[in-house]
């Protein structure tokens, strides 16, 4: 074999793991939008129909919303590690602020905004475990 077919061998072959990896992730990011509007509908939509909508104890969707937000921007900043620390520092800020601002504007108590993270924290690990176990399982047969 000359040099030329071996490297396009290679290349063919990092181009099917790239595909499948982005298959993943999309797999990924589509289960955890379902089980983020699960939660919310579990956690802000059904305690607002039960005791009305002024409540501070619902789940707070823009804590929800934007964590999902920045999980799908890591995606794309994971192809770089080097971005990776300064990226999740820059998600805790955020998510920091927009849970003071949540409070301060009295749309949410303490109890709320856990609950927002709570949802999108089960969204994003439910997934990721799931196909590891399942993978584990492909791999014993």
């Amino acid at each position: 074999m000359d040099s030329t077919k071996i490297w396009k061998e290679k290349f063919d072959n990092c181009k099917i793991k790239m595909k499948q990896q982005i298959k993943k992730q999309i797999k990924w990011l589509c289960w955890t939008f379902v089980l983020n509007v699960i939660g919310l509908i579990i956690f802000k939509y059904l305690p607002m129909y039960l005791y009305g909508k002024d409540i501070l104890f619902d789940a707070s969707s823009h804590v929800a919303w934007t964590g999902f937000g920045l999980y799908f921007l890591w995606f794309f900043i994971d192809q770089n590690k080097s971005w990776r620390i300064p990226f999740f520092i820059l998600s805790g800020v955020i998510l920091v602020f927009m849970s003071i601002q949540r409070i301060l504007a009295h749309q949410h108590n303490e109890i709320g905004v856990l609950l927002g993270f709570f949802v999108i924290g089960l969204a994003i690990i439910i997934p990721r475990t799931y196909w590891k176990k399942d993978k584990k399982r492909k791999k014993r047969k």
